[in-house]
């Protein structure tokens, strides 16, 4: 039998982002900066993954730390953490929490993406053995990692999962939790790869104790241009996708 997640829906959705509408204008990110780092993760996880989507096998998150120096709304920074997955056959991140650097970012990235981007600070530094990256939101640290001992690679060798957000759609006059798919495309400049340490993570702040790092699986960090696309899947968070996704465009 196929495993699938146990989120509970209805007790969260008055507090889920809520879509603006579909007709998302794509984001053009160049120069863009992103760390990736992804770690194992406990079974007890699939309570924080909605029943349209499998787990994956063995469970891991991953952290997304990603710098962009241009973008419609200015320049800004951006963490997703993410319990990763599968929409139907297809490999993807649900993002669990979100912070952004800036006001106008994280409205946009809520209004047009259902991101659950929340207002933060997010530093993104290289030294000559490592690259950090420190996540923190009313001036407390929540996450502090980073990818040790960088070496060279080629772009090819890195892939980015796309992402899944739960959010609300409007549909008359109400609205209702809808899995929405961000699939950014990407050109890479330059990719190194390097040991995964996470050296803090206060998993209490959005309820995901299970996301707890238990054992390192990769690093990574790009150069690279990339978007943030229109919509093109949204998906019932209830059913599985096989039954419960339509295509937008």
């Amino acid at each position: 039998m196929p495993l699938f997640g146990q989120l509970d829906v209805q007790p969260i959705a008055s507090r889920l982002a809520q879509l603006t509408d579909l007709d998302t204008p794509a984001w053009t990110l160049a120069g863009a900066e992103i760390l990736q780092l992804a770690w194992e993760v406990a079974d007890e996880s699939l309570d924080l993954l909605p029943r349209a989507m499998h787990p994956a096998v063995p469970p891991y998150a991953t952290l997304l730390v990603a710098a962009y120096p241009e973008s419609p709304a200015g320049p800004f920074n951006l963490a997703l953490l993410r319990l990763m997955g599968r929409a139907g056959a297809h490999p993807r991140g649900y993002v669990i929490a979100a912070v952004a650097s800036t006001p106008d970012s994280v409205h946009a990235l809520r209004r047009q993406w259902g991101f659950p981007a929340e207002l933060g600070g997010i530093t993104l530094r290289r030294y000559h053995d490592q690259v950090t990256a420190v996540v923190s939101r009313d001036s407390e640290p929540l996450i502090e990692a980073a990818l040790i001992n960088p070496e060279p690679i080629s772009g090819g060798d890195v892939q980015y999962i796309h992402s899944v957000t739960l959010a609300r759609l409007p549909e008359g006059d109400r609205s209702a939790p809808h899995l929405i798919q961000v699939d950014p495309h990407y050109t890479f400049r330059k990719a190194e790869r390097g040991r995964l340490k996470v050296r803090r993570f206060e998993t209490a702040v959005w309820n995901a104790k299970t996301l707890a790092p238990l054992a390192p699986i990769a690093a990574s960090i790009t150069t690279c241009d990339t978007d943030l696309p229109q919509i093109r899947f949204v998906m019932d968070a209830e059913v599985p996708v096989v039954k419960g996704t339509r295509k937008i465009r």
